[in-house]
């Protein structure tokens, strides 16, 4: 018989600290708190407590919290994916410097996307900061809809039965495969995803296009910028953005370089 371990509610209070804060980073103890439904001295202890462990800093100037680059070494993802993102990152740094919106670059996750790196801390355009390791939606987003759109048949169709269930609002599109596989060959055949999102989102839009290898047009990440559709239209923000970032995905996908073989560790 397996003896029942009770678990312990410190630890877990401060995981979901932590995880909220990867969420809303910057953010104050007093958002955190009220994200969570408890006391800002609570979250404040916790926050403090991961500032002293490296995990979180602290900005010395408004006292606000954000996760650091330890909190990467908490999800293999982050390790897989360490060679895109080294190649990416110069490049998007570039993109963003220059188009000023967030820009950000995803991969595929299980049935959903993932946050690989982004420039939402160093854009002053950003409405919601999103920081890498957020898991966002394979339908309801621009970047999960341009990977849709091409990767294999065989994957997409594993991807969408999988989200057949799906209890999350952003996945129920899925449901209807038909549908979704007529505007996911749309996608396919425009070479970009575009999407808006209104009432969650404060008005943004997202506009997405594929990082592809050079060698077989394989899909291997999704590179997309956020804009408000109250500051650039959306016939002006294909004019000005869609080139742009085509390039910076073609410059990425040429300077990733795929591992060709797999060596066994004894």
């Amino acid at each position: 018989m397996v003896e029942s371990v009770k678990p312990i509610r410190t630890a877990l209070r401060t995981l979901r600290v932590l995880a909220e804060l990867n969420v809303r980073a910057p953010a104050s103890a007093a958002e955190v708190a009220r994200a969570l439904g408890m006391a800002r001295a609570t979250a404040y202890r916790f926050l403090e407590t991961l500032v002293e462990s490296g995990f979180v800093a602290k900005d010395a100037k408004d006292g606000r919290y954000r996760p650091t680059h330890l909190v990467r070494t908490l999800s293999c993802g982050f390790e897989d994916e360490n060679w895109l993102v080294e190649c990416a990152r110069p490049t998007i740094q570039e993109l963003g410097e220059e188009l000023v919106w967030p820009i950000a670059i995803s991969t595929i996750s299980g049935p959903g996307m993932l946050l690989r790196e982004s420039t939402d801390a160093e854009s002053p355009l950003a409405i919601n900061r999103f920081t890498p390791g957020r898991r966002i939606s394979l339908v309801g987003t621009a970047s999960g809809r341009i990977y849709l759109a091409y990767c294999s048949d065989d994957q997409r169709e594993t991807l969408l039965d999988m989200l057949r269930h799906s209890e999350d609002p952003d996945d129920f599109q899925a449901r209807n495969r038909s549908a979704l596989q007529t505007e996911l060959s749309e996608v396919r055949q425009n070479g970009y995803a575009l999407t808006q999102r209104p009432r969650r989102f404060s008005n943004q839009s997202a506009l997405a296009v594929p990082v592809l290898t050079p060698e077989n047009n394989r899909i291997v990440a999704s590179l997309s910028i956020r804009f408000s559709e109250t500051a650039i239209k959306e016939q002006a923000a294909l004019e000005k953005f869609l080139p742009r970032l085509r390039a910076a995905a073609e410059a990425i996908g040429a300077s990733v370089a795929l591992p060709t073989t797999v060596t066994s560790k004894p």
